[in-house]
């Protein structure tokens, strides 16, 4: 995989917690067998939770599961989706297209 890709939801209580697991399982699900991406898994930062999937393109598995982050959105607030290569530090926000600022890992 060469990408890193990172969804960040603002909020790090169990409500919040559990949300993002809930869209986790059902990211794997839609994955499935693919062999372009996968998930990595969820860590909590500080006051957010951010869920890690690698890829081979960042941008093509987005257009692929933003339907399902959409979905989600109305019970998960989402502060950006952005990724990095596996071996950078820099992250490069895909969404939303007007986000200001330098994306980090909380």
């Amino acid at each position: 995989m060469n990408h890193q890709l990172v969804l960040q939801f603002q909020g790090d209580d169990d409500d919040t917690l559990e949300r993002v697991i809930a869209l986790e399982d059902r990211l794997i699900e839609a994955l499935g067998n693919s062999t372009s991406a996968e998930v990595d898994g969820h860590e909590p930062g500080d006051g957010v939770i951010n869920l890690i999937l690698l890829a081979k393109n960042a941008a093509k598995v987005w257009e692929k599961i933003e339907p399902i982050v959409e979905d989600a959105a109305d019970e998960l607030d989402v502060n950006a989706v952005a990724f990095r290569a596996i071996d950078s530090e820099e992250f490069t926000v895909l969404w939303p297209v007007d986000y200001e600022g330098e994306f980090e890992l909380a």
